[in-house]
């Protein structure tokens, strides 16, 4: 039973080392830092979700997506994933192009590799091959621990009442 469990354990940590350690996070930034070409993502002003309507939909909250030009007005951006205020989920986009006025931009964050967070992943990715293996040469299961000749087996004898040998 306990090594049937931390088999489990053991699997399921396996399973959720990608949302544990990722290697990519949203880091604040500003524009004027941000190159063309990376992924961004930012929040929309009040007024902005207003003008933003037509062209993203109501209700906008945050966009998500690469940066393709920056002028002193506005963002262009290639849009990849739009969250609203009514939905829970993210809806996603194949890449059009938008332009939002800098005016109606909040919370700007740019997607950067983590250092410390890949170094983590690697380290669990390291321990789990190292479990992995150790499951592969001792076997997930035992047989219940019964080390005991069945009958027939060599070495045993039967006895059988009324039989003498």
């Amino acid at each position: 039973m306990l090594r049937s469990r931390r088999t489990r354990s053991t699997v399921a940590l396996m399973l959720l080392l990608p949302q544990l350690a990722g290697c990519f996070q949203y880091v604040p930034a500003t524009t004027e830092a941000v190159p063309t070409g990376s992924r961004i993502s930012f929040g929309v002003t009040d007024p902005g979700r207003v003008a933003l309507s037509d062209a993203v939909g109501p209700g906008v909250q945050r966009i998500e997506g690469r940066l393709v030009a920056t002028t002193d007005t506005s963002l262009v951006l290639s849009v990849l994933a739009i969250e609203h205020v009514d939905l829970r989920v993210p809806l996603k986009w194949r890449g059009e192009q938008v332009a939002v006025s800098r005016s109606y931009v909040t919370d700007v964050r740019e997607w950067r590799l983590s250092k410390g967070r890949s170094w983590l992943l690697a380290g669990l990715i390291a321990v789990g091959a190292v479990v992995a293996a150790q499951l592969a040469i001792t076997g997930f299961g035992s047989d219940g621990g019964n080390d005991k000749p069945g009958p027939g087996d060599p070495g045993q004898t039967s006895v059988v009442p009324g039989i003498q040998r």
